[in-house]
């Protein structure tokens, strides 16, 4: 790789660790990352460099002068090259934090390589309500996170071991390896696959799994099940049921932006939308069961609930509730009722 190709990347990777980087930059480095196992490799080395610093790193508190004497320590550079590195310094303390944090990085690699021994902190990525993420793991595999989930991993992931925990909802297309399975734990079933795309949904006891390329096994309460293709297994009360034969598009078209509902119940188009918005639903008894079809695609929580007025006669009001442990936050709570 040629220095001005080496930059180009070096960039692209800082600005998707750090959140800026817009869905055609996310997309461009996915094809570099596929299309050369040095590039995966590289990728991987950068992201665990960043796992390694991240959590610890606050760009307004960074000590240049102590950041200099740390290096020279480590390192092992000679004080006669101080004067240099401290021009050098200087110069980066006052660039940007997009090229900071990426020298940080690299150093904090060099000083944990000689720390033999020394345990790292699984990483863990959130996303909050009405946002969504995707990220590579360093097996390859690559994971689309919805609105308010977490996926915890081991940064050090290799070969042999590839478990993740996850809670609310993901998308994975697994990097192909039939010797080490991929293994997919929330707290109401296991999802196991060798190389394969899945959409899983764990935000609450009624989960699911929709298998859309490929083929996983599914662990629910001792009960190991197996999915083909286009298959849905859908638990509620502890108790797995598998639909054939379903529009997969409909329950993984969320990483789009978009959901369907068609011909849905009110209750269970409010509960999902409960998943993604910071929003609770009082419904009236006897609207629960009436059935709505729409197709959201971006559209607030306003938008949405002026929808359900238009499409029906029904009224919805507004109510602001306060955290119970933070004054400053509100949550919304939404009552339906008959018009």
């Amino acid at each position: 790789m040629d220095n001005n190709m080496n930059n180009t990347i070096d960039s692209l990777i800082s600005r998707y660790l750090m959140g800026n980087a817009s869905s055609h930059e996310i997309e461009e480095l996915r094809r570099w990352i596929e299309s050369d196992e040095q590039n995966r490799k590289y990728f991987q080395r950068q992201q665990d460099i960043w796992a390694v610093l991240n959590p610890t790193i606050d760009i307004n508190d960074i000590d240049t002068v102590s950041a200099e004497l740390k290096v020279l320590r480590k390192t092992g550079i000679v004080s006669s090259r101080f004067a240099i590195f401290k021009k050098l310094l200087g110069y980066w303390s006052r660039i940007a934090a997009v090229a900071i944090l990426p020298l940080l990085a690299v150093v904090g690699y060099l000083i944990y390589r000689q720390s033999e021994g020394r345990d790292i902190a699984d990483v863990t990525i959130t996303t909050s309500f009405g946002c969504l993420s995707s990220t590579v793991l360093p097996d390859g595999t690559i994971v689309w996170l919805n609105a308010n989930s977490s996926l915890q991993y081991d940064p050090m992931m290799d070969d042999n071991v590839r478990n993740v925990i996850l809670h609310g909802e993901a998308y994975f297309d697994v990097k192909a390896d039939a010797k080490h399975p991929f293994n997919v734990k929330t707290p109401y079933m296991t999802v196991t696959a060798t190389g394969t795309e899945f959409n899983v949904n764990a935000y609450d006891s009624s989960a699911s799994i929709t298998l859309v390329d490929g083929k996983v096994s599914v662990e629910v309460e001792s009960k190991s099940m197996t999915l083909n293709p286009g298959e849905h297994l859908a638990v509620a009360d502890g108790r797995p049921t598998i639909s054939n034969h379903i529009n997969t598009e409909k329950y993984c078209c969320w990483r789009n932006g978009t959901l369907i509902f068609e011909d849905e119940p009110l209750f269970n188009i409010c509960n999902r939308l409960q998943q993604i918005y910071d929003v609770e639903f009082d419904i009236a008894p006897e609207l629960k069961e009436r059935t709505f079809r729409m197709i959201l695609n971006g559209e607030n929580i306003s938008e949405v609930v002026r929808f359900f007025e238009l499409a029906a006669p029904v009224t919805c009001e507004f109510e602001n509730l306060k955290s119970p442990d933070d004054t400053t936050k509100f949550k919304s709570r939404i009552r339906i009722m008959p018009s």
